[in-house]
């Protein structure tokens, strides 16, 4: 049975409360709602009935037969579209199968939809991808102002959960071809610093523009405090469950490095879609200067994790430098991929810079080279 069928039948806070009360779905309330539901949609157009009934049919069904089912009691897989997208190697292939949350809720406010299709990821970063339509056929450059998530219904403390990004789904590289389209793909990101497991979340986006922020801007119009074209709320909530999510590999060198003063290669968590290298100061203050070829962002330096495979091919990976607790110092691995994590042999982390001044970047021969690395052999 599916949970997020009925899920959105309460607000998250108030579905929170109960469950933290009676530790089961609060079923009288959602049958209640359920049941007013039903008298909205006899009056509904046809072609509208037939979409909300099969809701409706399906949250009561919940209704009925979930007593004495908790709340984790969900469908939680990749789909095959998904799989196709990230092509993973055969090895792992089945494996991400049985992983991931298949949301499939749609909410639809004033001629704009957002479908709430998949939860994907691990400990170090949890995606929900997304799809945003114009029910009218109506293209847009805009999107949402405002982008929000809770756990239990509350906001989030930084310290025991980053994110909220909202970001392009699919292959960028070629520049954004969604663009003006009546229908993009997005995903939702969020980065646990500790763990979530068998938190509620909510995800909360509102305040949509047609129109893109560029556009307002070169209109000397604030987008912070214009009025948006749809001002409503698209909203989805659901439970984390760690076990139902790809497994992480978690390592602890405690390997002593130098970089601008001392730290310590404290942690490597690895997952067929994420790689999380945190590093930790040796004493309070410690500053964080890795530059070890003496090249600044400026001459196209920067600095991402390199994966060495067994078979000699090497990965890079782009980083968004994370937070944390105790001035920890994290590098989260971005861009999605689906790799079998067996086949690493080797990590670095360091200073990659163009070659010969194009766009291509290329990595050191030997892991070694780098400042930071780390052999899983």
């Amino acid at each position: 049975m599916k949970l997020s069928n009925w899920m959105d039948l309460l607000p998250a806070e108030e579905m929170a409360r109960l469950i933290r009360q009676e530790e089961e779905p609060p079923l009288d309330a959602i049958w209640a709602k359920a049941q007013r539901r039903a008298e909205r949609v006899k009056k509904a157009e046809k072609q509208h009935a037939k979409r909300w009934k099969r809701g409706l049919l399906i949250a009561a069904a919940v209704c009925v037969a979930a007593a004495g089912t908790a709340l984790a009691a969900a469908i939680f897989r990749w789909n095959q579209p998904l799989v196709e997208q990230y092509n993973p190697p055969e090895t792992i292939r089945e494996e991400l199968i049985q992983t991931g949350k298949d949301l499939n809720y749609r909410v639809e406010h004033d001629g704009v939809a957002v479908t709430f299709q998949q939860v994907i990821g691990d400990e170090n970063e949890i995606k929900v991808l997304c799809q945003v339509e114009s029910v009218d056929g109506r293209g847009w450059q805009g999107g949402f102002r405002t982008k929000e998530f809770f756990l239990d219904g509350t906001a989030t403390d930084w310290q025991v959960c980053q994110g909220g990004f909202w970001e392009q789904a699919g292959d960028a590289t070629q520049g954004n071809r969604q663009n003006g389209k009546a229908l993009q793909n997005y995903t939702f990101s969020i980065q646990p610093q500790e763990s979530i497991d068998e938190r509620v979340v909510t995800i909360r986006l509102s305040d949509f523009f047609y129109s893109s922020f560029l556009d307002l801007y070169n209109a000397d119009i604030d987008e912070q405090t214009a009025t948006p074209d749809i001002a409503n709320t698209w909203e989805v909530s659901f439970r984390v469950d760690y076990d139902l999510l790809l497994k992480t590999e978690r390592y602890h060198p405690n390997l002593s490095i130098t970089a601008g003063d001392d730290w310590t290669l404290s942690e490597i968590a690895v997952s067929p879609l994420t790689v999380r290298v945190v590093l930790t100061p040796q004493y309070k203050d410690a500053r964080f200067l890795l530059n070890d070829e003496g090249r600044s962002s400026e001459e196209g330096a920067y600095i991402p994790i390199i994966l060495y495979f067994n078979d000699g091919t090497v990965r890079i990976l782009e980083t968004t430098p994370g937070g944390g607790k105790s001035q920890e110092l994290t590098y989260l691995g971005k861009n999605y991929w689906a790799i079998d994590t067996s086949q690493i042999r080797a990590m670095a982390v360091g200073t990659i810079t163009k070659a010969d001044g194009s766009d291509v970047y290329e990595p050191k021969e030997n892991p070694e080279d780098y400042t930071i690395y780390y052999y899983f052999e």
